[in-house]
Order: C-alpha cells, then sequence, then structure tokens
C-alpha cells in the first residue's frame, strides 16, 4: 500500500506538470458548449412551443402506405399530429399560406417531406415518426410483430440548448479523461521508467492502479468538480436530480479512465494511441448525440445503443427536464461492464508489456 501511495504521488507530480492539458480542458469545453448551443438554439428551444403540429399529405392509390392510412392518421392523432389529406395541392402555397406546418407526399414507394426553416422542429419530428413506420413495416413482412404502428418520442419534455449541450458536453470531455495519463506515459518511455518498475518488486496490480489512481483523482478534480460545476453556473444547466447527476459523471469518470487507459497500453506510439481513442469517443459521440441531439437523430435506437455514450447522455438529459429517466439502470449496468472488462484487462497488459 506505501509503494502504491508513493507511485500515485509521483504521478500526480507528473500530471501537474503538464499544465497546458489542466488549462485547455475547462476552456474547451465551455467553447464548444457555447458554439453547439448556438447552433442548436433554435431546434431545441423552439420545441417545447410546439403543442401540436398541423400535417398535411397527398396519398396516392397505388402507395404502398394506403392501406395504412386510416391507421396512420389516428396514431398520428394521438400524438398530437393532425393529418390532412389533400387531393391536390402545392405543398410549397400550402407552406407560405401556414395551412400546414410540414407537408408530406406518399409516392408508390417512399415519401417526400416538405417544410421550410421555420419549421425545422416539426419536420425533424415528422421524419423521425415516419422512419419508425418504416422500421416497423419492414418488421411487419419478416414476422417480427404483428401489426405497424408509428412511434412516440421517447422524451416527455425537450431540453433548452445551453441545457442540453452543457450536459451532453461534461459527459464528451470527460469520457477523453484518459488523455491525462499522456504525458506520464511519454515520460516513461523517454526514461525507460518501466523497465525499473517491471525488475523491481512492485506487482503489475500495483502499476496499473497507481495511473488509473492518479489519473482518476486528476479528473475527478478538475471535469467533475471545476468543469461541470463552470458550466452548470454559466450556462444555467438543471441537473435535476444532483445525487444521479454527480454519481453517473464519477461512474462514467472511471469507467472511461479505464476505457482509454488500454489504449495507451496497446500501443507504444501514443499519437497512434491517442488517434485511435479519438475516433472510437468520436463515433460513440456522433452516435450517441453528442454533436445532434440523439432525440431527432436518424439513427435507430438499436445503433444509438451500441455507444456507452447514450446511455449516460439520456439518462442525465431526461433526469434534468424529466426528474428520472428510465435508462437510468442500464446506463448504470454499462459503466459497471466497462470499468469491469478495462481493469482486469489492463492489469493483464501491464503484466505482458516490459515497458509500461
Amino acid at each position: 500500500m506505501n509503494k502504491l501511495y508513493i507511485m500515485i504521488k509521483n504521478y500526480l507530480k507528473l500530471i501537474f506538470r503538464n499544465k497546458v492539458m489542466i488549462i485547455v480542458v475547462p476552456i474547451a469545453t465551455i467553447l464548444v458548449v457555447a458554439a453547439l448551443a448556438n447552433a442548436f438554439h433554435t431546434l431545441l428551444d423552439s420545441a417545447e412551443d410546439i403543442s401540436e403540429i398541423r400535417m398535411g399529405y397527398e396519398m396516392p392509390a397505388d402507395s404502398k402506405y394506403a392501406m395504412l392510412e386510416k391507421m396512420m392518421v389516428k396514431s398520428l392523432a394521438e400524438q398530437d399530429i393532425t393529418a390532412v389529406a389533400y387531393e391536390t395541392g402545392d405543398p410549397e402555397q400550402l407552406l407560405n399560406d401556414g395551412d400546414v406546418d410540414v407537408f408530406v407526399a406518399f409516392e408508390k414507394d417512399g415519401y417526400h417531406i416538405y417544410g421550410d426553416d421555420k419549421k425545422m422542429m416539426q419536420c425533424r419530428m415528422i421524419q423521425y415518426v415516419f422512419f419508425q413506420v418504416d422500421k416497423n413495416m419492414a418488421a411487419a413482412i419478416n414476422g417480427e410483430v404483428p401489426d405497424i404502428k408509428t412511434a412516440s418520442l421517447e422524451t416527455v419534455k425537450t431540453s433548452e440548448a445551453e441545457n442540453y449541450y452543457g450536459i451532453i458536453e461534461i459527459v464528451y470531455f470527460l469520457s477523453m479523461s484518459a488523455v491525462f495519463l499522456s504525458f506520464i506515459y511519454q515520460t516513461e518511455r523517454q526514461n525507460h521508467i518501466g523497465i525499473r518498475y517491471s525488475v523491481g518488486n512492485a506487482s503489475s496490480f500495483t502499476r496499473y492502479m497507481a495511473k488509473y489512481l492518479s489519473c482518476l483523482i486528476i479528473v475527478i478534480l478538475i471535469q467533475v468538480v471545476v468543469v461541470a460545476v463552470m458550466v452548470l453556473s454559466m450556462f444555467n444547466v438543471s441537473m435535476g436530480n444532483p445525487v444521479i447527476f454527480f454519481g453517473i459523471l464519477l461512474l462514467t469518470a472511471v469507467a472511461f479512465t479505464a476505457y482509454g487507459m488500454v489504449f495507451f497500453q496497446l500501443f507504444d506510439n501514443l499519437a497512434v494511441a491517442i488517434g485511435l481513442l479519438f475516433m472510437t469517443l468520436w463515433f460513440a459521440g456522433f452516435v450517441g448525440g453528442t454533436f445532434e441531439t440523439y432525440m431527432y437523430s436518424v439513427f435507430s435506437e438499436s445503433l444509438k445503443r451500441v455507444s456507452p455514450l447514450y446511455y449516460v447522455n439520456r439518462t442525465l438529459v431526461e433526469t434534468s427536464v424529466n426528474g428520472s429517466s428510465s435508462m437510468l439502470g442500464s446506463c448504470i449496468i454499462v459503466l459497471l461492464a466497462m470499468t469491469a472488462v478495462c481493469i482486469p484487462l489492463g492489469v493483464f497488459i501491464t503484466a505482458k508489456k516490459k515497458e509500461v
């Protein structure tokens, strides 16, 4: 235990030497939150003002959707979407006159959604609904479901832009937490410190945990405490339940620090390790709602669930705006599973690698 304490203290000193990283992370988080919140301000902040959508549509007799027309209109009505049939009509004229918010022109094997910039939110909601229609139709043809139905949007309320991206970007930068270790790995490899540890009496577990815990301490101090509090106060972000909010952030730090360390251990080239780590995190963020709101993205639910960030994002956002989230249990299981897999894997790699 004394060896572990000494090694953690030495690693913390090394991390604090890299002052640029410690300063850049909070600034970058705030700048990204501000940029994305501004870019998606109209889309998200107008969502709460939408009480009902008026959708015009034209349905030819030979369309594959014709046999579902009555069921579709009824299902849309349950979601506060009024569908009005037009035998003929100019979509652009109807939109300009304000007769409809969105117009859907059905074709034989597809459909075309008409809308304008002022009704972007309504268009995305209609797009989501008909994406679900197509998905369920395909499943019904394959005998997987008994009937065709549209799906309601899963969140009860929509978060404002600053609130949504304040939470999402805290999580995204937290997922990069292992980057704080890059200075340690670089210093060890340049000075061949790993060889000294390998011939000494420090176990592989001790060597691994020293790096892991030193990084985790920095991450909790910088990103969970300093960055999170700064973003919460500057952008007036609602936590919902503070215990759930900071509890999930801590679990995220624990899981993604272990995940990131695997890349530093597998690859001796730091540029390759960081590049591959960022690629996986970018994909997880792209699918999980980091750059485009997960509520209205075109990705299927099954693809979203591939990303661990989706579970964290959705849990925290829904807790923020609704007070609770049905995803909480799944989120905790995913983060614990990541930790349970990555830490033993990291210890195993440490035992096999001479340098680190």
